[in-house]
């Protein structure tokens, strides 16, 4: 025997799982098939979403064809790769469901996911140090500029994990990124360590140039989802000014 899944239910675990998706910086296309696939398995018709970078709208008819809609703002977004790696294999696995899904056995799933441990800051910071290190060999440079990218990328690692701390935008973080860059590989330049800063600094901006918001607008732009694709598009010109304008503000310290 079937057991029936409430209205309330279905949206709020749909709605959920887009929100889990779209924060983890999922594409809008895919976050859109999640949230109707979810609901699908659920027992819902005619689902329709629509999703831009910060809202989630979904509707669907239950059996009795009442109309159900909703709407959630989503305000906090970050790339979390084995997050969103897991949502999608959820994703997929809805898909080929045939009958109807234990709400209770998504709900959990959602929230194991939404609960799995970051990694460490430690590692992060790590991780960060060493890329900067590798793409000062990628630029060109010599052991030099790949240790002054490194020991700047740590710096800015440690910098951007404090600022995730503060009620600060995602435009005046990149501003005062650019702005440290430019200030420490000057700093490394003047002390007579390398003899130019732009290879470092390049390398170490690797680290917070918006490369995957500029690829996720491209393929939402191919996809047919113009609204998301232009926004996430200004998203990643925006940050990039930013940037710009920060290593401008650093040079001129020097």
């Amino acid at each position: 025997m079937k057991t029936e899944v409430s209205s309330d239910s279905i949206t709020d675990i749909s709605m959920r799982a887009g929100e889990l998706m779209l924060r983890s910086g999922g594409e809008t296309y895919r976050t859109e098939e999640f949230v109707e696939h979810t609901a699908s398995a659920l027992g819902a018709k005619d689902v329709s979403s629509f999703v831009t970078p910060t809202v989630v709208i979904a509707s669907f008819t239950d059996k009795e064809n009442h109309h159900h809609s909703a709407i959630r703002r989503v305000k906090d977004r970050r790339v979390n790769l084995r997050k969103l790696s897991q949502v999608n294999m959820l994703s997929r696995r809805l898909m080929n469901v045939e009958r109807r899904t234990n709400p209770d056995l998504i709900e959990s799933i959602l929230a194991r996911i939404s609960q799995s441990p970051d990694h460490s800051p430690f590692v992060v910071i790590l991780a960060a140090a060493l890329s900067s290190f590798c793409f000062a060999f990628v630029y060109g440079g010599g052991l030099k500029e790949a240790v002054a990218a490194f020991f700047i990328g740590l710096i800015l690692r440690v910098f951007l994990l404090w600022f995730e701390t503060l009620p600060i935008n995602s435009f005046i973080s990149s501003i005062c990124s650019g702005a440290l860059i430019a200030v420490l590989s000057g700093a490394v330049v003047n002390f007579n360590l390398i003899s130019s800063a732009v290879t470092v600094s390049t390398s170490v901006l690797m680290q917070v140039v918006p490369g995957l918001a500029l690829v996720n607008s491209i393929r939402d732009l191919i996809a047919g989802d113009l609204v998301s694709g232009t926004a996430r598009l200004m998203e990643a010109c925006m940050v990039a000014a930013a940037l710009s304008v920060g290593t401008i503000l650093g040079l001129m310290v020097f």
